[in-house]
């Protein structure tokens, strides 16, 4: 959401694409019958017949004939998105494709759940709160009643060209190592560590014994550079979180060509970083072996979906991620990269899905919430910490 849009949004009238909520919904510890007013919504728009992306537009009052009246919510009001996904897909037969977005408007807060374009009918597999399973809601007009769901005849012009449908496609943070999916948003803790500005060598050994008196088996070599590189890994190691994200088919066509990219503006105060260019872990004596690093070699030709490429201007990150063609209910798996950041608070990151079977470019957004903690080390304290044993996030 942007501010045009939004502002476009809010001169609209209420209808099949657009619902103007002066009040959040109830859902955080809410009853069944309170949390079904909202899945009604959200199946309503699902199946809505229209032709364009829908919005419920939460903290605006609809005003007839004008003007909708921004009047906000409280921060602590808005909805968890990764919950909100949770909740509806584990009642569906299959998932819905929305988010829920905190947008701020000239001061206040507003929510905004975006649901897209997608296969229909949508419907409950179970009874939940005062909607019944394998009822068709439908929003006609602008509202959804659910004592009125979809006719045979409604639900027959909703499959009608299910084949001629575009890739549909969901982009999710994943889990660094295991492949499972997190959600739109992730929130993790990191440390900006302020090393020491001089950093002393490390000491050569002790020379004793007989080989020229160097206590030091044959082709060893002494690091002096080690404390340095070691404030350089530990800086590195503290302050950046490895993120990894999921790519997946949720539609019932084959996505020919799959393409994820990801802008991240420099002035935001966030760095990106690859993995090939973390530091290694310093050794304080090494072999000549130890100073061949194989993560920067890579093949000319990306083959394997999932592998990235992190290219960098003057005004922006571009995170770049190719995941070849996907079958329906296929998932792909990015390599790891790295962000960083010195302040705490949401590092949004906007980006955009192409495909050879998307009539034309699909926008996503994800969220991360970083908590930082400012710390300092003397130089004491770094000569004292454990030479690091591998790699470690």
């Amino acid at each position: 959401m942007n501010r045009y849009l939004f502002e476009q949004l809010i001169y609209e009238e209420e209808g099949p694409t657009l619902d103007f909520k002066k009040e959040q919904y109830r859902f955080a510890k809410a009853t069944e019958d309170d949390k079904s007013e909202l899945l009604k919504d959200i199946l309503g728009f699902a199946n809505a017949f229209r032709r364009t992306e829908a919005f419920i537009v939460i903290g605006v009052e609809d005003v007839r004939g004008g003007r909708g009246n921004v009047v906000g919510l409280r921060v602590e009001d808005h909805l968890d998105d990764h919950s909100l996904q949770q909740f509806v897909h584990n009642l569906t037969n299959q998932p819905v494709r929305f988010r829920y977005e905190a947008f701020e408007y000239d001061g206040k807060q507003v929510g905004i759940i975006s649901i897209d374009l997608q296969i229909r009918p949508v419907y409950l597999k179970r009874d939940y709160g005062k909607l019944a399973r394998e009822k068709v809601y439908v929003r006609r007009g602008s509202s959804t009643d659910p004592t009125k769901p979809a006719s045979p005849d409604e639900i027959a012009q909703m499959r009608l060209g299910v084949s001629q449908h575009p890739a549909e496609l969901l982009v999710e943070f994943a889990d660094k190592v295991r492949d499972i999916t997190l959600g739109a948003t992730a929130s993790w803790s990191t440390e900006c560590c302020e090393m020491p500005e001089v950093i002393p060598d490390l000491p050569k050994p002790r020379q004793s014994g007989p080989l020229w008196g160097i206590d030091v088996p044959m082709g060893r070599r002494h690091n002096p550079d080690y404390f340095r590189e070691l404030a350089n890994y530990e800086f590195f190691r503290r302050i950046c979180r490895p993120v990894r994200l999921s790519a997946k088919n949720v539609g019932q066509v084959v996505a020919s060509n799959v393409r994820i990219e990801i802008t991240v503006p420099l002035n935001r105060g966030v760095a990106v970083i690859e993995a090939s260019e973390r530091p290694s872990p310093p050794k304080r004596e090494s072999n000549w072996e130890d100073h061949i690093d194989m993560r920067h070699l890579k093949p000319a030709f990306r083959k394997n979906p999932g592998e990235l490429g992190i290219v960098q201007n003057d005004d922006r990150y571009r995170i770049e991620i190719d995941c070849g063609s996907l079958q329906p209910g296929r998932q792909v798996y990015s390599e790891v990269f790295y962000i960083a950041t010195e302040q705490s608070g949401d590092i949004s990151l906007n980006g955009i899905i192409f495909a050879d079977n998307l009539p034309q470019p699909k926008d996503f957004h994800l969220t991360a919430s970083v908590r930082v903690t400012q710390k300092s080390m003397t130089v004491d304290e770094l000569c004292l910490l454990p030479e690091p044993a591998g790699e470690d996030d």
